[in-house]
Order: C-alpha cells, then structure tokens, then sequence
C-alpha cells in the first residue's frame, strides 16, 4: 500500500449502507470492521472520512466471515446511490440518465472507483466499457470488484429510471467464477464470461430518457461540490503536503495538533514535512496562523459569540493572546473588527487583511 491509499480522504456514506447488509447476513460492526481503526460510531459520524486501504479491510472482512461465493453480488445489489454523498445528488439531478452516468464517471476519483467508464453510441444502444484505472489494485479478485460495481450501477440505473430492465447485456472479460451459476438470480439480461473486454450494454431510450427528479439548478451546486472534492483528493494524489496539511489541522476546532503529529498522520517524518514546506515558501506556523485567522473571521461575524469562545475555537488558549495575534495580523483588534465589519463600506479592507501581513510569516 502507499501513503496515498492510507489517506483518510473519501467519504463514508457506504459505511451505514454496508452495515444495513451485514446485519441482515447476522453479523456486528466489530466483525467486518475489525483491523480498520475504526469504530461502529464513526458509522453515523457525518465527519468521518475512510482511506482505500480500510475499505479494502471491510472487503476482505466480509468475503471472510459471510462465507458467501456471491457475496459481491449481494453487497452491490444492496448499495444504493445514497453510497456517493454529494455526487449522489448531482446525478439525481441530471436531466437524463446518460447526463447522469458521464457525472459519476467525470468524478469517479471522489469515490474511489477502480474502474473508468469508457461509453461508445451505437445506433440503439449505449456501450460503456469497463476499464481499470492505472495502478489501481483490486481489494480481493478482478471477479469480486467487477461484481460489487456492475450490481451496485445496476441498483443505481434502476432507481434513477425507475425501472427494472436496464442492461441489455453484460459482458465479463474473466473466466466463469466456482459461483457463476448464482449471476442468473442478480441479472434479468444475458451475461458472458471471457469476452476481451468487460462491458455494459444499455438501451438508448433509457440513456435519453429525461430523469423524473432532474433540476439543473440542484445539478450544478452539487457539481460545484464535487469540483473541490475532486481537486481535495487530486492534491493528496500528487503528494501535496502543504494541501494535505491545511486539510488535516482544519478537521477540528481548539487547539491545533503538533508538526510532529500531523507528521504522522501523513505518514512523512517531520523533517521531511519541513523541508516540503520551506520548498513550498511556506512554513508549519505560517499556515497555523493562517487557518487561525480564517477561523476567527468566521466565527466573528456571529454577534453571539463572545471573544472567549471564538479564542478557543480558533486554538488559543485565552481571549488575551487572541486579540493580540489578531491584532498583529489585521493592526485591528476583534472588536475594531466586528464593529467596521457592520459598516458596507469596510468590504474591502477585510478582504485586504485576508493577505496577512508580514508577521504573520514570522
């Protein structure tokens, strides 16, 4: 595994839906989860985010102790579009089935997806070919990834039309599985094994049809969503460590976590780290402060927060040391700040203190 498949970055909405299958097979939270780090808590936690190789732990967790040759099958089949967050509604809210697929398809990285999908038009049907992305593994066989994807889009495809016969056919580039037999139970279309590519084959009058909860205004405030999560997880891709840091110390209000442990989070030394942010022009206590005064502006344009509470949520350890860091940052004290903010015309010059002076780099 590299650092890259260690990162907590991608959310975690299938966790609930896995849990709904696994209790229906008769198994806890403990069980399938067990070697992740995590806890049957952080399954309701909104906050939660979960890295490529835990979910690879569940997989192998859940072929383990169900004991079931179709259990990709079954699990996919049960993985509703609620899986992908807030790709999930900018596809809800395509105008039509085909807008739909190439959205998830345009932002596949935000939902870890192994495969690409590459669909060409025929005259009356749509052919999406199933490809796996570069140096993408699979958690347990080419066979189990294929089956969790292809009845996981079919769940999707059917609840987007509203209807069940969606796939004309299904074409698998493996040989036939110990549990092939079982596939005629999970698809109402034709299906072949050792084909030279893996493919889906919808009819076009369904990709053209228009989607009954289509708004494109919906549409595009997800997509603007999905555009920022995609460059997130773009930039721990790339090994951004500077990005990576300025996301791991605005997980959590209060006081800010040491060099050394956010270090280990990224799974780099902290030498290492500072070398990375002084190539960067940067430093760890430049974009402390920086997160900080970000913080501050925040939660200052809430009257009903006294300096106190916004101190501690910005990290410092009483109002005191606040207003004087503020103060270095802004040449205006929290209260000068909320006063002028009142004022229409003081636009600007909060805009302008949000380039930080030069203590700030101190």
């Amino acid at each position: 595994m590299t650092a890259f498949e260690d990162q907590a970055i991608y959310p975690s909405a299938e966790l609930f839906l896995i849990k709904q299958f696994m209790k229906r097979e008769g198994f806890h939270p403990k069980q399938w989860l067990l070697g992740t780090g995590l806890r049957e808590e952080h399954i309701m936690d909104p906050e939660t985010l979960v890295s490529l190789r835990q979910f690879d732990i569940i997989y192998h967790n859940i072929f383990r102790i169900t004991n079931r040759p179709d259990v990709a099958l079954a699990l996919g089949s049960s993985l509703n579009l609620s899986r992908w967050g807030v790709l999930s509604i900018a596809m809800i809210c395509s105008q039509t089935l085909g807008s739909a697929l190439e959205t998830g398809n345009r932002f596949r990285s935000i939902v870890r997806s192994r495969f690409s999908l590459v669909p060409t038009f025929k005259k009356d049907h749509t052919e999406i070919v199933i490809e796996r992305e570069d140096g993408m593994s699979f958690p347990l066989t080419s066979s189990f990834s294929h089956e969790l994807l292809i009845c996981a889009m079919q769940t999707m495809v059917r609840s987007l039309v509203k209807d069940r016969n969606v796939f004309a056919e299904v074409h698998l580039n493996y040989a036939p599985p110990p549990h092939y037999e079982d596939y005629q139970r999970y698809f109402d279309c034709p299906y072949s094994f050792n084909r030279e590519k893996s493919m889906i084959i919808i009819p076009n009058h369904l990709m053209t049809r228009p989607l009954p909860t289509g708004n494109p205004i919906t549409e595009q405030q997800a997509i603007s969503v999905c555009k920022m999560e995609a460059e997130r997880v773009a930039q721990v891709q790339k090994g951004d460590l500077t990005w990576m840091l300025r996301s791991e110390i605005s997980k959590k209000e209060g006081a800010l976590p040491s060099l050394d442990e956010i270090a280990d989070r990224l799974h780099v030394t902290p030498r290492t780290l500072r070398r990375k942010l002084q190539e960067a022009g940067t430093s760890y206590r430049r974009i402390c402060h920086e997160h900080q005064l970000q913080l501050a502006l925040h939660y200052l344009a809430d009257p009903k927060l006294k300096s106190t509470a916004v101190a501690h949520k910005c990290g410092f350890k009483d109002a005191a040391s606040f207003r004087e860091a503020f103060k270095r940052w802004t040449d205006m004290t929290p209260q000068e700040h909320r006063k002028r903010s009142r004022r229409a015309s003081f636009t600007a010059p909060v805009r302008e203190a949000l380039t930080l002076k030069s203590a700030v780099a101190a």
